[in-house]
């Protein structure tokens, strides 16, 4: 396989994102074997449909760590198969379940041995075990046009009482302006980037406002330092904002970092099973991209794939779209009941309000009649 990464001839770069699949070992319970069923249609359907030059696993992929290694690469071998039958080139990053078992040589060495894996690691001396990057050369082959950078977020904070989630630290943000320099110097000019990585950045916050009243049904509560307020989005988002983005709640510096740099377009992140939007914020397109499994917390049918779309002939300019599971790709989900392909999280949150008016109310009608019939006896006495 060529492992170079070009754009199409007529100038354009596809690359597939795929959020938290969750993936395991279980095809052999009926539910099991449905859920992973599932996944491989919709990765099917989306690579059929769009021929990527560039996919992109973002984290929490597959996560029976725990046990056999073999178990394990027969995991990574069926999720990264329809990649390989088709000689797509793919990446991977990080998510924080990578870590929790500390098996991170182990998930990298098994996915770095399959065909058309890009992965490495560029410095083993700063934190992280995936910091890494690929430049994205013209139709020619010839020119450099793009930069995509791959981070690993980390997993949890050591210091629960700072937050809850790890954040890319300082000598991560300084790994990526000092090769951001050395690629400026290598070809003569600063390469255009999008950047990829698990947990998102806590400016996805600076695209939301408290709501107001009215408002309830519309809302999300926010994350650990903002869940005391619930919120929707402003203007400038796009997409379905279903869960307050679980943002570290510690800013180490890393958007200011992209802001001073000057490369980065824009940047996705997985992390957030329910959230598909876009977002601009400060002039950095950020995306996050839903679950295209079935094993986690899902949102109905509505698990998804994003295509992102650059292209050397508009440099500056990105297009990024999401397709779901049924909605766009018209699949049939085998492993979720009939409410669950239905509704979705907002749309539940609403009905468990409802639910609970509903009976407040019964409740509150059923104390009126009893008083009523209370008062009644009393007056018979």
């Amino acid at each position: 396989m060529d492992m170079q990464l070009k754009c199409r001839q007529n100038g354009q770069f596809h690359i597939m994102c795929l959020g938290d699949l969750h993936e395991n070992n279980d095809i052999d319970t009926p539910l099991g074997k449905a859920r992973a069923e599932d996944m491989a249609r919709l990765i099917n359907a989306a690579l059929d449909r769009f021929q990527p030059d560039l996919a992109v696993f973002m984290g929490d992929t597959c996560t029976d760590t725990d046990n056999d290694p073999e178990m394990f690469r027969a995991v990574v071998t069926r999720v990264t198969q329809p990649m390989v039958d088709r000689r797509i080139p793919f990446a991977f990053i990080m998510g924080n379940h990578e870590h929790d078992h500390h098996h991170e040589d182990m998930i990298v060495k098994t996915y770095a041995s399959m065909p058309g894996c890009l992965i490495f690691n560029d410095d083993p001396s700063i934190t992280g075990c995936l910091n890494y990057y690929h430049t994205v050369f013209s139709s020619d082959g010839e020119t450099p046009v793009f930069n995509l950078w791959f981070l690993d977020s980390n997993n949890l904070c050591e210091d629960q009482a700072v937050s809850m989630y790890d954040w890319v630290h300082e000598d991560q943000i300084a790994w990526y302006e000092r090769k951001a320099q050395e690629l400026k110097e290598r070809y003569g000019r600063l390469l255009p980037a999008v950047l990829f990585q698990h947990i998102p950045v806590p400016e996805e916050y600076d695209a939301m406002r408290p709501m107001k009243p009215w408002e309830l049904y519309q809302s999300v509560k926010g994350h650990a330092a903002w869940s005391s307020v619930r919120y929707v989005a402003k203007e400038n988002m796009r997409g379905y904002l279903g869960e307050g983005p679980c943002a570290p709640c510690r800013n180490s510096g890393q958007f200011a970092s992209w802001k001073k740099t000057g490369d980065i377009l824009a940047a996705f992140f997985g992390h957030d099973h329910l959230n598909d939007f876009t977002c601009v914020v400060d002039g950095v397109t950020m995306g996050q991209c839903k679950t295209a499994g079935f094993r986690c917390y899902t949102d109905g049918c509505r698990s998804s794939v994003r295509m992102v779309t650059l292209d050397e002939n508009a440099p500056d300019r990105i297009e990024t779209e999401v397709y779901r599971f049924k909605q766009d790709f018209g699949l049939k989900s085998q492993s979720l009941g009939p409410i669950q392909r239905r509704i979705n999280d907002k749309q539940s949150f609403v009905l468990n309000v409802a639910v609970r008016v509903a009976a407040g109310a019964a409740a509150a009608v059923v104390g009126a009649v009893a008083v009523k019939q209370l008062q009644k006896r009393l007056k018979q006495k």
